[in-house]
């Protein structure tokens, strides 16, 4: 291969953010290591977090909302000490010493009421918005509200690992928008004595595993000649089955055309989503619709290069 920035790829990549860096430095990173400018991510760490980030390479950057954004952390609670930002880089605000009626029974039984569906208030410090700025921009300059209104998320599972004082060890299962922070201070309320998050790492995003992720400095060790070979594919990182076709439905589907299922391929359609693709390499997302037509939602393919 050539130059990477003079061959279009797609895809998606399973990269390892370090603690301390923000989830746009990773992108800006991997814009120099690569070359290529379009790259854009399927979910914000924080800096002090480190774990799983899914990153879009080229045109999956429009693919990014079909992304399944159910997540797993580990994550290690502080006690007794709160801070603005409800993890342990931000400003004191309060610090308990004795934790010695804290019982390991007492911690197990209040992480059991963070199950569930649950209206979570958001830390302060977040990148949601108000009126078009991050939360944690108005925070720094003091125009914060007092408190962020609460929003729907679900836990659907938390296992108590361990409470060696002050930290309790827990893993969250949990959907997009659940800050792992807003369990940390809660916790800490119910016990009476406050907390923050100390240690966060996203072991998993959909079906990117920290397992298999690759770290920023592998991947330039590996040079821009064999980039395209941490590529997952299109069908793998979306979870969906893919639809082969003819060039002449490719041409066809790459227009925008709306096409009859059963004269595309010869598959049992059940499903919602599919990659339409033609010699393995992806021409549209598309969309079962009334149970037999199939229709682009997302072109990925030129007609005119078809």
């Amino acid at each position: 291969m050539g130059d990477v920035a003079a061959v279009e790829l797609i895809g998606f990549l399973n990269v390892f953010k370090d603690r301390g860096m923000t989830s746009h430095d990773v992108i800006n990173r991997l814009r120099k290591i690569t070359g290529i400018k379009q790259i854009g991510h399927g979910g914000t760490l924080d800096p002090m977090a480190e774990g799983v980030m899914a990153v879009a390479i080229g045109k999956a950057c429009r693919l990014l909302q079909f992304l399944d954004d159910d997540k797993t952390y580990l994550a290690e609670i502080k006690l007794g000490q709160v801070t603005d930002t409800d993890d342990v880089e931000g400003k004191t605000l309060s610090l308990a010493r004795d934790l010695s009626h804290i019982e390991r029974a007492e911690v197990e039984l209040h992480l059991k009421k963070f199950v569930g569906k649950l209206q979570q208030i958001p830390p302060i410090y977040s990148a949601i918005k108000k009126g078009g700025v991050k939360m944690y921009e108005l925070a720094r300059k003091g125009e914060a509200p007092e408190e962020m209104e609460a929003r729907s998320v679900e836990v659907y599972s938390l296992e108590f690992i361990d409470f060696v004082p002050p930290h309790v060890t827990v893993r969250v299962a949990c959907s997009k928008g659940t800050y792992i922070r807003s369990i940390a201070r809660d916790l800490g309320q119910m016990l009476g004595v406050g907390g923050c998050l100390s240690k966060l790492l996203r072991e998993r995003s959909g079906p990117f595993q920290v397992e298999q992720s690759q770290t920023l400095d592998s991947l330039k060790d590996a040079g821009k000649e064999n980039f395209a070979g941490f590529l997952l594919p299109l069908a793998q990182s979306l979870r969906m089955t893919t639809i082969d076709c003819d060039s002449e439905f490719a041409r066809k589907l790459a227009h925008g055309q709306v096409l009859d299922g059963a004269s595309v391929t010869s598959q049992t359609l059940e499903e919602e989503f599919y990659i339409a693709s033609l010699d393995d390499k992806p021409v549209a997302l598309v969309r079962l619709k009334d149970g037999k037509l199939i229709q682009p939602e997302v072109v990925l393919a030129n007609a005119a290069e078809i």
